[in-house]
């Protein structure tokens, strides 16, 4: 991304003056641009935020190139900084390699812990995959006795290019659901003791408050804007498509590009749910599920989505425990401060 670019970007996004805007830097791999480009975004944050704005930071890295000066920016800014790492080595190192075929958790896990001594806000990040799928409890255990008291847990499924079936490495959703099921039973007597698994943290979120911060949970799409290296602004980092390409940002106002046609028929393609969706007592969880993976069924967002299976397992088996939940929270009486 070039430096004209970026300054559109921060100068543009917060001209809107939202109560709170937030910046959320992938890749690729976004350490690779270096540190001082990211100084120079918060300058910019800086220079073009008024008084009153909240302005937040988010970066996913895999930790390969973080050190002591990326770990004092990210402390002082108070960058969130989400984590990839997929276990223990035997499990992280299936897939997360080098070109010469070595693993990389050593250096997720130095990260970690370099993270943890400076006082960086993080969370860790893990893939489900045909590896990583029946081993919840090893993996829940890892990161808990690494002192991680946040997580999140994103299914793997891509298509083979040549036959459009899940390629081998994907997690099925049979498989994801028991996933799901067994590490919501092992977390939810240690979710007391504030220990953090997004996907559960939404539900009890919704069941409180009537929605989440979570747009697969929330069905609503479109919500957060893709920016790419040129300026081109899309709809969702799923559907970086010519289709789906909404604008240039050095050119149109993010104002402008939020009420493009396109946008608005990306967010109303969620609410066009299969009559078996509709019917179904888990929509409640998935809301008919993330835009990606009913296209995946189908090759259009007309279908259920392809872990229709897995939520429904987790529909029936958590709900009720996180009903409680909830009830136990409500009855906690408010002292006043």
């Amino acid at each position: 991304m070039s430096d004209e670019v970026l300054q559109a970007v921060v100068r543009r996004y917060l001209k809107l003056r939202l109560p709170q805007s937030v910046f959320c830097w992938q890749g690729g791999e976004p350490t690779l641009m270096g540190l001082e480009f990211f100084r120079r975004a918060v300058s910019l944050m800086q220079r073009f935020g008024r008084g009153g704005q909240s302005v937040s930071n988010a970066f996913q890295t895999n930790g390969l190139l973080l050190d002591r000066d990326w770990c004092d920016f990210f402390r002082r800014y108070r960058f969130l900084v989400g984590l990839s790492m997929d276990g223990p080595p035997v499990l992280h190192d299936r897939y997360r390699r080098r070109p010469d075929g070595t693993g990389t958790h050593a250096d997720a896990l130095r990260a970690l812990r370099l993270m943890q001594e400076m006082g960086v806000e993080f969370n860790v990040l893990c893939v489900v995959n045909d590896a990583t799928a029946g081993r919840a409890r090893e993996i829940y255990a890892y990161f808990r006795d690494l002192g991680v008291r946040h997580m999140q847990f994103i299914p793997c499924v891509e298509s083979d290019p040549a036959t459009r079936q899940p390629a081998s490495y994907s997690v099925s959703p049979a498989a994801f659901g028991d996933f799901l099921c067994e590490l919501f039973d092992i977390w939810l007597p240690e979710a007391r003791e504030d220990i953090s698994i997004r996907r559960f943290d939404g539900l009890l979120r919704r069941e409180l408050c009537g929605s989440t911060d979570q747009c697969d949970l929330d069905g609503r799409c479109g919500e957060c804007l893709v920016v790419e290296h040129n300026g081109d602004v899309y709809p969702c980092d799923f559907f970086v498509r010519d289709e789906w390409r909404l604008g240039n940002v050095a050119a149109t106002p993010f104002a402008r590009l939020v009420e493009r046609n396109r946008l608005r028929r990306f967010r109303s393609a969620r609410a066009r749910l299969p009559e078996a969706c509709r019917e179904c007592e888990a929509r409640t969880l998935c809301c008919g599920g993330c835009l990606k993976d009913r296209e995946r069924t189908s090759g259009n967002f007309d279908a259920p989505t392809y872990f229709c299976e897995a939520y429904r397992r987790l529909f029936a088996h958590a709900s009720e425990p996180i009903r409680e939940l909830a009830r136990e929270i409500r009855a906690v009486p408010v002292t006043a401060i």
